[in-house]
């Protein structure tokens, strides 16, 4: 089975070397698009690591420039990666097993175990199961949300298919070191993003279960529980039985 790595930046030439290396020998090619606010080494990097670069505008969504790469890609499965994240051997693994067993046909993709980490390695908190990050190559299948977007089947994203990989975790996420979420401003930029999901659509259960983890973490509790009552309130197809049990203790 054929493998893209796909994934999109800007302003990073400190991590990106380090996501490269973990994952190119895993695949047969490497999209990436670069945000045209970039003003550091990210293309040069791109380019020494043989990526097919595409430069996009950034619309205050993430699923919009990830689907710009993806719909780039040339082979019959995507991995999709963050410039601050690597691929973990066991990882790597986990995806040539699985696709050398031939997935079965009524599976869309896989979801990783994902661990936060702070740049020394220290485990933030322990590893969770993330979203599809191995899938198939269909135009069926694109991301939703401007802000932690996931992988969906467009004509009904309820029936959306994905097993977990075997095995991990499979990928290490150095985004939410205190350093770099400050520095970087993320809070701000997922809260905005966040409530502009909201703006497009009232009953978003996703945005309201990450606006809840958001207050817990920053200790606003009576705010984390308003928002985990609305996720619950959406309705049924709208969270996965773990978000929603994690959003039942929450409220």
């Amino acid at each position: 089975m054929s493998l893209s790595l796909c994934a999109i930046a800007r302003d990073e030439e400190t991590f990106l070397p380090r996501m490269l290396e973990s994952a190119r020998a895993l695949v047969d090619e490497i999209v990436l698009g670069i945000d045209r606010r970039t003003t550091d080494a990210t293309p040069d990097i791109a380019h020494q690591y043989g990526a097919r670069v595409f430069w996009f505008d950034w619309q205050d969504s993430f699923a919009a420039a990830r689907n710009l790469a993806i719909a780039s890609a040339r082979t019959e499965w995507l991995l999709t990666m963050d410039a601050d994240e690597v691929l973990l051997p066991e990882g790597g693994l986990a995806i040539t097993i699985t696709l050398g067993a031939d997935a079965p046909l009524h599976v869309d993709g896989y979801l990783s175990v994902l661990e936060e980490t702070s740049l020394d390695g220290e485990l933030l908190w322990p590893p969770e199961v993330s979203s599809a990050r191995l899938f198939r190559n269909s135009p069926d299948l694109r991301y939703l949300g401007r802000v932690h977007e996931e992988v969906r089947y467009l004509p009904d994203p309820p029936r959306t298919q994905c097993d977990v990989l075997p095995g991990g975790p499979h990928i290490r996420h150095y985004g939410l070191d205190p350093s770099v979420w400050q520095v970087r401003g993320k809070a701000e930029r997922d809260r905005r993003l966040l409530h502009l999901r909201l703006g497009e659509n009232p009953h978003d259960a996703v945005a309201y279960y990450y606006l809840a983890r958001m207050a817990r973490r920053d200790g606003r509790r009576l705010l984390a529980r308003t928002f985990a009552k609305r996720a619950l309130d959406c309705g049924p197809r709208t969270l996965s039985d773990d978000a929603a049990l994690e959003m039942q203790r929450l409220a």
